[in-house]
């Protein structure tokens, strides 16, 4: 076989093979779990900005808003930005009063910070990163 024609099948071969997402859902689907690990947990009233470093790009989100007072509820906006630049990326919640969810994110590995914004809420937030089995 000449060189060229190695050098092509070399390229297709890298063309076709599968994206981090999708190996992560292949191996989810074959039973092989995905390695997660803590990132970090933090809660608080009012508004803040809080920064983490995600070496896979790929995590979730997991957050709990709750009334200082029933009868006036709060406001509760969570939204993930670019740690360096500051750019938004994804609303995580928009939740007026008690609430709470859990959103997965997949991006590159970067610098990441929330912007929290809330009103007469109690809020919590957690974030796991998720790494697909290595091969």
């Amino acid at each position: 076989m000449g060189k060229p024609v190695v050098l092509g099948l070399a390229l297709m071969t890298l063309a076709c093979a599968p994206s981090r997402d999708d190996a992560a859902v292949a191996s989810q689907q074959e039973g092989k779990p995905a390695a997660v690990r803590q990132l970090g947990s933090w809660s608080g009233k009012g508004n803040t900005t809080l920064g983490f470093v995600s070496e896979s790009g790929s995590f979730r989100i997991t957050w709990k808003a709750q009334n200082h007072d029933n009868a006036q509820p709060g406001t509760f906006l969570l939204t993930l930005r670019s740690g360096i630049s500051g750019r938004p990326m994804k609303v995580i919640a928009d939740q007026q009063g008690a609430g709470g969810g859990s959103v997965d994110f997949g991006d590159d590995p970067r610098l990441y910070e929330f912007l929290v914004e809330s009103s007469r809420i109690d809020w919590s937030i957690s974030v796991q990163e998720t790494f697909a089995p290595r091969r």
